[in-house]
């Protein structure tokens, strides 16, 4: 399969499209065929060498969407969003690539009414309005937030 692998960070990156093998299925994992991979803030982050932990060479992205290939959890064939949290495109290969090998806690079904591309960009969305409320405006468990 093709993957887009950071050789290097910092002040000038470098990045290149590998050949690797597709990841052999695992139980709690799931194989998906990715249609759609996200460029976010903190793939610019692992990139500029901000991420402490991250290490080259990697492959970035920890948000997309794609088709369920293989699950013990997914029917093939599935629909799929993915939210990589701490770990995908950071300290494990990511999602900027043909086929992932993704936590089955970190995938959301997607309904027929969202496009994969649309998928794809869903999960940072939600991560960002989490932090926003959270971190920004300190909302706590309990209080009522309005959006207008």
């Amino acid at each position: 399969m093709k993957s887009v692998v950071a050789s290097s960070f910092g002040p000038a990156p470098t990045m290149h499209i590998e050949q690797r093998p597709v990841p052999s299925p695992r139980e709690g994992y799931t194989l998906v065929r990715m249609h759609a991979a996200t460029v976010n803030p903190l793939s610019s982050q692992v990139l500029a060498g901000i991420v402490e932990h991250a290490r080259a060479p990697l492959v970035l992205t920890n948000d997309g969407a794609g088709i369920v290939e293989h699950s013990g959890a997914f029917e093939p064939g599935t629909r799929v969003a993915i939210y990589g949290g701490a770990a995908l495109g950071i300290t494990e290969d990511g999602l900027q690539q043909q086929w992932a090998l993704v936590q089955d806690k970190r995938i959301i079904r997607l309904p027929d009414s969202i496009t994969l591309d649309q998928g794809a960009a869903f999960p940072i969305n939600y991560v960002t309005a989490y932090q926003a409320l959270t971190r920004i405006g300190q909302v706590k468990d309990g209080q009522t937030v309005l959006i207008s």
